[in-house]
């Protein structure tokens, strides 16, 4: 059981290309910070404020060891899901009867699992999170060992480095509500001691931010927390989801224990001390961010442990009178998913309806066959082994269709029409077509931008001049090599900034290069377009233009 964890953990992670959005952006960053300050966080080359630091540095020794390429990106993401697996395993100890459960039920959760293959910050704060909170509930049964709240102070500091003051809040509420509910409360030694810890990790970097980058406190702490829950961030990079979304998404998050979780949640009462906190840490997720107005499918993942501990205390006794249920469930569940796979009106939905029909089929036959006392292995054996299937359908998919989620082949198809001094844009959302940064190894610029990943970088670093209008578009297209990346829907609108034809493609996205300048841009400097006040000026000066290509030199190799 161990190796197969182990194996479906790591080799996928070096089997598919980066993906647009986060892993782009994020692998990017890694990069830039390795090449020049490793405590500022950057993205083209201008300060990135959005995250804090741990899971670049991290990314960043991964880079140090392996070298600078996807498998290095995504192995700290990687390892943090195999270090929540034995955190959630030794709590479960001596707290359960069988205490691999959790461990199980939580690898196989497909969220669980998807995310641990994502170089993102989200794995890397659950582990950090859960530490948190299971070494304060270990400090709640035994307060005469205080070192479990210092250790759990210290994992919160590091979940603030990684993604933010979430790594207290949310963690502090749960504990407010907990303690409320329970009717008890910490003494103050302990707990002075604990906030001594959380702020000689936590402050010394914000602290340092703030000396050293001018806009830090405005852009990270009021705008990236503040004004993002709220709903008043601007430029807005989100958009409204219904009410029921995070519910939603937890529930499928813990797919394919859904039915059993539904069954346990009902079954499993009165509750005791630990099903409460457990129910208290997962619902205090589901509230929280349904009450903001900024939400992703991802910010539910901290709460998969809690949900997998609960039913790892549950599953046990979910016998008797239920398993003719959980078999009429199962054999539904997979009829269904096969049925909705053969008409579904999206291509790209099949594989994981077919994956779902297969787990539920496995689990099917583990409950069907696994009645005697040998049954609880023969589950455990269906999970693991089902998620192998779902895990190799979805890599298939993923190979063939690389162009649907990345873009390193676009990125390989245009190398060879770059020159040092070309300019190549992303048309209105550099966040979509992200992995081309990582890929081209060169500063990427925005024309007409609609998102605001670049943009207070830009504001805060206005040398470096990322954007740029239509008008500053064309006089630069007059004299240097442009190339433009972005939708094939697109491209006729691009005619009015000059003349453009098609050097590369991959049905979702398209490049085109214009005609050669009147003045050929070999060895020779780029020209500058008109400057104005605004930061969207567009590229030309120093610090923008040749320079920033030389200091971005075209890759030999792609990884």
């Amino acid at each position: 059981m161990v190796l197969a964890i182990l194996v479906l953990t790591l080799a996928p992670l070096a089997l598919r290309p980066l993906l647009n959005l986060n892993e782009g952006l994020y692998a990017e960053a890694a990069r830039e910070m390795l090449a020049h300050n490793p405590l500022i966080p950057r993205l083209d080359g201008m300060p990135y404020l959005e995250k804090p630091p741990i899971l670049y540095w991290l990314i960043m020794l991964s880079y140090k060891i392996f070298g600078i390429g996807k498998f290095a990106a995504r192995l700290p993401s990687a390892l943090a899901a195999l270090g929540t697996l034995v955190v959630v395993t030794r709590f479960a100890k001596t707290r359960l009867p069988e205490p691999e459960w959790p461990a199980v039920i939580l690898f196989s959760s497909v969220g669980f699992y998807m995310m641990s293959q994502l170089a993102m910050f989200d794995m890397t704060f659950t582990f950090f999170h859960t530490i948190t909170l299971l070494a304060f509930y270990a400090y709640i049964e035994h307060p005469e060992r205080p070192s479990r709240l210092m250790l759990a102070a210290a994992a919160s500091a590091l979940a603030c480095l990684t993604k933010g003051l979430i790594g207290i809040a949310l963690p502090g509420l749960i504990v407010i509500l907990f303690l409320a509910l329970e009717r008890r409360t910490i003494r103050w030694r302990p707990l002075l001691a604990a906030w001594v810890v959380f702020f000689a990790i936590a402050l010394p970097w914000h602290i340092w931010m703030m000396l050293h980058v001018p806009g830090f406190f405005e852009r990270y702490i009021v705008q990236e927390h503040f004004d993002r829950f709220l709903g008043t961030l601007k430029p807005m990079d989100y958009r409204r989801l219904p009410v029921y979304y995070n519910l939603e998404h937890l529930i499928f998050g813990i797919f394919p224990w859904t039915p059993f979780f539904l069954a346990a949640l009902a079954r499993r009462r009165p509750y005791d001390r630990l099903d409460r906190f457990l129910l208290i840490w997962a619902a205090t997720y589901v509230v929280f961010f349904t009450l903001s107005k900024t939400t992703s499918s991802y910010y539910m993942l901290p709460a998969v442990p809690a949900i997998a501990l609960f039913l790892g205390r549950a599953l046990p006794d979910l016998k008797g009178r239920l398993l003719p249920r959980l078999l009429v469930a199962f054999a539904a569940l997979c009829v269904v998913a096969g049925a909705a796979a053969l008409f579904v009106p999206h291509p790209s939905m099949r594989p994981y309806l077919v994956g779902a029909a297969l787990i539920y089929l496995g689990f099917f036959l583990a409950v069907l066959q696994g009645r005697g006392p040998r049954s609880a292995r023969v589950l455990r054996f269906a999970a693991v082994g089902s998620l192998t299937g779902f895990t190799a359908l979805f890599l298939m998919f993923l190979v063939a269709h690389p162009a649907r989620y990345a873009d390193k082949g676009l990125a390989l198809a245009l190398l060879p029409h770059l020159t040092p001094h070309s300019y190549v844009f992303v048309a209105h959302h550099y966040e979509d077509l992200s992995s081309l940064d990582f890929y081209l190894h060169r500063p990427i610029y925005v024309f007409d931008p609609r998102q605001g990943d670049l943009y207070y970088g830009i504001r805060h670093d206005p040398k470096a001049h990322r954007l740029i209008t239509g008008r500053a578009l064309v006089a630069l297209v007059r004299r240097q090599r442009v190339f433009i990346v972005g939708s094939p829907k697109d491209e006729a609108s691009w005619a009015r900034y000059g003349h453009f034809h098609v050097v590369a493609t991959n049905g979702r996205v398209v490049a085109v290069e214009n005609d050669r300048p009147r003045t050929s841009d070999r060895g020779s400097r780029p020209a500058s377009p008109r400057r104005t006040a605004r930061p969207d000026a567009g590229p030309g000066s120093t610090a923008g233009g040749a320079q920033a290509a030389r200091d971005h030199p075209l890759p030999t190799t792609l990884r």
